[in-house]
């Protein structure tokens, strides 16, 4: 899977650090990838499609910390291994 490299030039810096923008596609892959590779996950097509579906399945609401958002990731992605 490809991701696309562009950046919203609005949410950088500290924000785009403790935030994650779902509606930013760079953003949204950009953390699917960074959450695997902290989880050791192979870094592979398959795998970002499964992590891809658990982020789009995220209860919360905007703006989501990545914090939160990993921590819910954990709960989820390991009761569904």
């Amino acid at each position: 899977m490809s991701w696309s490299q562009e950046d919203n030039k609005q949410y950088r810096g500290k924000i785009d650090r403790k935030y994650v923008s779902a509606t930013e596609s760079y953003e949204a892959h950009y953390s699917i990838d960074e959450y695997m590779k902290r989880r050791n996950f192979a870094m592979t097509d398959a795998n970002r499609k499964i992590i891809h579906g658990w982020f789009d399945a995220y209860p919360g609401r905007a703006p989501v910390k990545r914090t939160d958002l990993y921590a819910w990731l954990d709960a989820n992605v390991k009761a569904a291994a």
